[in-house]
């Protein structure tokens, strides 16, 4: 501290300026007033001479005493050149010093006056017998001497602080000049720097130059030596060396001194050899002391005296890493330090002293090796700290928010000494460590870790094994305790490697064959999950970046992963199947309410397209145990929705597989049950009798129990006609039908033909121009009804599949008809129309069977029957013969409203289909229909001819031939002939008739001539002709005078054809005369008029009268 200081601590001041403003010219005195000075200088200890200095020794401030400065030094203080830094650091204002010093003398009062007033009063004055003020004598008492001595103290402290302030004040006056000196002498100390940096790098060139300086070689004591051997000049130190050792010498004293060391270990130590020096070897004259795991060290001695010390020679290290041999400073300290650890304390120091060594070097290995990782592969993660003979390694460093927990572990030492016992000698400090788990320490876990092979990295994989196992452990105790896995519904499975941390896992069954497996990583303890997925990653984030309890949170997450799953895979799997996700229909406190759950968890509402609107499937996914409702929800004119009805899917305990044949069964199962439902509400409300019947259905899978039903068929059809029960239907059926369900189907998927330019109407007309709508997606149920034949016999013709649904088994004399409804309909309805369509059926199929004539049924089905036929009776040997000789096939389709019949391409009865068509729509139906299909073939394969044979005449204008089919037993044949010299007006006509006829034999066909008018078989060249083929030679037909009659087979064409030629003949023989045209227009016009006299003639006549019966009408 400068002298002027101290003298001013001293208690000399003087009064100080109150203008603190300053010139170059101007000084202030001591006094305060400006005082210039005679030479033209600033006074005061900011000038820099000598004099000044000597000024502020006598302790005089003022500038009266201050030499005056050369002129020129002036002006060099105020223009400092360049070189010169300005030096600001560290300045502090001199008004905040003040300012902080009046804070903190203030508030050391006023704690000073709350401590005076604490302390204790004197006890007359609490006591009210004060002295008064006026008195003179003073209190002496000791409570006012310690406040007045406290009080004192204080007030001299805070003096010497302000008189401190107040020559701070005093010299603020030459702030700017002792700035420049400042800079001044950081001037000047750099260049002295300078200058003794480049004395010390001279004098290092010079020190290292020397081992690099060759001397000059000593030529001449060189070619001495070299030459004589000797050198007379050089000196000679007159040593004598002792005479060499040789090998056994050698080999003597080394066991010499082996005898040494075991007589002292084993006689003269023994009981003061320490316990962890018990396993020691002696060879080659040392000792060897092995501390496993620790070190080995080599000693000696070097007297006979076995009261001296041992020597050290050795030293290696016994773990893994470690240097293999000691550097030579490191040799020379631990020689040092072990030679006096020996003299000191002895085996026992040199124990303690190597043992401490090596445990320091253990943990300092450590902390390289956790350097090393937290700069490698756990870098970020890792924070290491060293601390004195102990480590701490924070793992898991940004795993947590800053406020989260922690978790570090300490390495340190133990000096194995236990509080208030004595002293063990087998006792020695050893390696400890502590672990911190979530910022609390873990006490009663056993952490093992290998002190022999140092590895870091092991020791955190130990340690962070063991906490990867208690999160997951703790994860997988939650779940365990839970329903579905108590149950065995899913899998859960812990896996803990707490040798590979990384390795640990919990497996989770999330679907049938899907899992999840939840694992940590050991160096970032971040939650990792697969297989990779949009969840899995979310359920990754929510557990690495927005957890902060890791067990409670995965136990949830889990949960919640599961939850998602299921509705994916719903979602995405069943949208292929037509199951769609739709919203809430009812409140959950209603779901609650009629169900009775005490667990909802997630709810899921399910709805199949095609189904009724009041139908769901509710889907409650809990840990206890995931429940399939099906539900009926109706809306109330509130609003409201009002739970109808529910039951209970008593699906697998086991996870479902959500695969197409899952949510196929799955919609065949609950179609089964809406089905079910309905139909026996249904029943219920008709009052019609049922009974469910719990039967095996094979046709569904083993796990699907749907029970049938039982209804009597007359309840049925009775209803279905007004009352009138069927007593027809009961003649060939029994009275009771089984419903089983079989499974379900979309009839979207059924492939449809839409005309492009129309479209049907209601009415059942097609307009143009409107485009198709495309059909409303549905799913019918699909159930079986069957029912027992009383006469199989009657159905012999069916065989198999009568169509895709309905089919008929003889052996059985079962009916099995597969019946489609959508699903939530009833299928009574439909029930009833197949039965009456089996009615109608059974009357055709019985009319083949009972017909005498060469039928066959090639396909039958409820809407289309096939058959094929010859013009033969029904003869095995020849149906044997020739199966499908010159076979005609004939088509019915037996539509709602009527019967059409379709002949195929090429068939010679097209011309009589509009009659075979009256005929099956007629009250006669099909009973007649095989008899006039083979017996009316061979008159049409016979016209066909005739038209054939006339072709090219009529072309010729030489005649032609007319076929008009009255009734199918009624056909007429008209032939006209050009008269003489092709004289328009004289044609010859020919009429004749084919008509089945009634005879005693049986029934025939009859050829007559039956010409319009009065005359009807006129005497005319055609009658001669026609009595030459009645009464041919050989014929094959009956002749009846004037008329022809055959069996109902191929000889009735034999008839036509051989009538046809006769008249052929004639036509032929006519005169030829010029061909004379005929305008087209008025041909087609003739031949039209024609056609319909014949048939009002036709229409005319009577006809017989078909059976009554009913007109089959079948479903299509």
């Amino acid at each position: 501290m400068m002298p002027g200081v101290i003298m001013m601590e001293n208690g000399v001041r003087e009064p100080l300026p109150t203008n603190h403003d300053r010139d170059n010219d101007q000084v202030f005195n001591g006094n305060g007033i400006l005082a210039p000075q005679s030479n033209g200088t600033l006074a005061g200890p900011g000038n820099g001479a000598s004099n000044g200095a000597n000024t502020m020794a006598n302790g005089n401030e003022a500038g009266d005493g201050a030499q005056p400065a050369q002129p020129h030094n002036s002006s060099r203080m105020n223009d400092l050149p360049d070189e010169i830094k300005h030096i600001t650091e560290g300045f502090v204002p001199l008004g905040l010093l003040l300012s902080r010093l009046a804070q903190k003398t203030h508030n050391q009062l006023v704690d000073e006056i709350v401590t005076l007033a604490k302390m204790p009063v004197p006890a007359p004055a609490v006591n009210g017998n004060s002295t008064h003020a006026g008195a003179a004598i003073d209190d002496t008492s000791t409570e006012n001497l310690a406040k007045k001595t406290k009080l004192l103290n204080f007030v001299q402290e805070r003096h010497a602080e302000w008189v401190k302030a107040a020559v701070i004040a005093r010299w603020s006056r030459n702030a700017q000049s002792v700035s420049k000196l400042i800079d001044l002498v950081w001037l000047l100390r750099q260049q002295q720097e300078k200058y003794q940096n480049v004395i010390h790098t001279m004098a290092g060139i010079r020190y290292s130059s020397t081992l690099a300086r060759l001397p000059n070689p000593d030529l001449r004591t060189a070619l001495q030596v070299l030459s004589t051997g000797t050198a007379p000049w050089m000196p000679d130190f007159n040593y004598i060396l002792p005479p060499p050792l040789t090998p056994k010498e050698q080999l003597q004293w080394i066991e010499n001194l082996n005898t040494l060391l075991s007589i002292r270990l084993n006689l003269e130590d023994y009981d003061t050899l320490p316990y962890h020096f018990q396993n020691y070897t002696i060879d080659s004259g040392r000792v060897t002391f092995k501390v496993p795991g620790e070190f080995e060290v080599d000693l000696t001695i070097a007297d006979e005296d076995l009261s001296k010390q041992f020597w050290f020679i050795d030293f290696r290290f016994d773990f893994t890493p470690a240097p293999p041999e000691l550097s030579e400073a490191l040799r020379m300290h631990l020689e040092s330090r072990v030679n006096e650890a020996l003299e000191k304390e002895g085996l026992a120091g040199c124990y303690k002293f190597l043992h401490e060594l090596v445990l320091t070097h253990k943990i300092t290995e450590y902390v390289r090796q956790a350097i090393e990782l937290s700069r490698g592969r756990w870098v970020d993660t890792l924070k290491v700290e060293r601390l004195n003979r102990a480590m701490s390694i924070q793992y898991w460093v940004g795993r947590y928010p800053p406020e989260g927990p922690k978790s570090w572990i300490i390495l340190g030492v133990n000096s194995g000494k236990k509080a208030g016992a004595p002293e063990d000698p087998k006792s020695t400090s050893y390696l400890t460590l502590r672990w911190f788990r979530d910022s609390k320490e873990v006490k009663d876990v056993d952490l093992p870790f290998n002190s022999v092979d140092i590895s870091t990295e092991d020791l955190l994989n130990h340690v962070i094994g063991r906490h990867i196992a208690h999160i997951l452990g703790s994860i997988y105790s939650k779940l365990k305790s839970n329903g579905r896995f108590t149950k065995r519904e899913a899998g859960l499975a812990l896996d803990i490697q707490l040798e590979d941390p990384t390795r640990s896992s919990l497996r989770m069954q999330l679907g049938h064959a899907y899992h999840v497996t939840i694992g940590i990583s050991a160096t970032t303890g971040m939650f990792a999950m697969k297989p990779q997925s949009s969840m899995t990653w979310k359920g990754e984030q929510r557990l690495n970046y927005l957890s902060k309890d890791p067990i409670q949170d995965g136990f949830t997450c889990l949960e919640v992963l599961r939850c998602h799953y299921v509705v994916d895979e719903v979602i995405r799997r069943g949208r292929s199947t037509g199951w769609v996700v739709c919203k809430v229909p009812a409140k959950l406190d209603t779901v609650k309410q009629v169900l009775s759950l005490r667990e909802t968890g997630q709810l899921m509402w399910l709805k199949r397209r095609g189904w009724a609107e009041q139908w769901y499937v509710m889907v409650s996914l809990s840990l206890s145990g995931d429940k399939w409702f099906l539900l009926e929800v109706n809306s109330q004119p509130n609003g409201e929705a009002h739970i109808m009805s529910f039951a209970k899917l008593p699906l697998s305990s086991h996870v479902p597989n959500f695969e197409d044949k899952f949510f196929t069964n799955f919609t065949m199962f609950t179609a089964a049950m809406i089905s079910h439902i309905v139909d026996l509400r249904t029943l219920h409300k008709r009052r019609i009798k049922h009974v469910p019947h719990n039967g095996v259905n094979y046709s569904l899978p083993a796990n699907m129990k749907v029970p049938s039903i039982f209804i009597r068929l007359s309840d049925i059809l009775g209803r279905s006609q007004s009352g009138k029960p069927n007593k027809r239907i009961a003649s060939w059926a029994h009275d009771f039908v089984e419903i089983m369900f079989r499974g379900t189907r979309n009839p979207a998927t059924r492939p449809q033909i839409l005309d492009r330019d129309k479209t049907t109407t209601n009415n059942g007309t097609k307009e143009p121009g409107d485009g198709p709508e495309p059909p409303k997606e549905s799913l019918h149920a699909v159930l079986d009804a069957r029912l027992k034949v009383s006469d199989p016999d009657r159905f012999g013709l069916l065989k198999g599949h009568v169509e895709r649904d309905v089919a008929f088994s003889r052996a059985l004399g079962l009916f099995a008809l597969r019946l489609e409804v959508k699903v939530g309909s009833t299928v009574l309805e439909t029930l009833s129309h197949r039965l009456q369509a089996i009615d109608k059926l059974a009357d055709c199929v019985d009319a083949i069977r009972r017909s005498d004539r060469d039928i066959q049924c090639e396909e039958i089905t409820l809407n289309k029957v096939v058959v094929t036929y010859t013009d033969r009776k029904k003869t095995e040997d020849e149906v044997a013969a020739q199966p499908n000789a010159n076979r005609w096939k004939a088509t019915l389709l037996l539509s709602p409203d009527k019967i059409k019949l379709f002949f195929e391409r090429g068939n010679p009865q097209l011309r009589a289909l509009d009659s075979f068509r009256e005929l099956i729509n007629s009250d006669l139906r099909c009973e007649k229909l095989p008899f006039y299909l083979s017996s009316t073939l061979p008159i049409h394969r016979a016209l066909d001819s005739v038209e054939d044979a006339w072709g090219d005449l009529a072309m010729n204008d030489r005649g032609r031939v007319e076929v008009f089919v009255a009734h199918l037993d009624w056909f007429d044949i008209r032939y006209t002939l050009p008269g003489p010299n092709r004289n328009p007006n004289a044609l010859r006509r020919l009429t004749l008739q084919i008509r089945l006829r009634r005879r005693r034999e049986g029934v025939e066909w009859e050829l007559t001539r039956e010409e319009p008018g009065p005359v009807k078989k006129p005497d005319d060249e055609f009658k001669q002709a026609l009595e030459k083929v009645y009464n041919a030679e050989g014929r094959v037909w009956r002749s009846l005078v004037d008329s022809a009659s055959s069996k109902t087979d191929q000889r009735v064409g034999d008839l036509i054809r051989a009538v046809d030629e006769a008249v052929r003949r004639l036509a032929m023989q006519s005169p030829t005369v010029l061909k004379q045209t005929q305008p087209k227009g008025q041909a087609q016009l003739k031949s039209q008029a024609q056609t319909m006299y014949h048939k009002q003639m036709a229409a005319s006549r009577p006809r017989p009268q078909p059976q009554t019966g009913q007109v089959v009408v079948l479903d299509d």
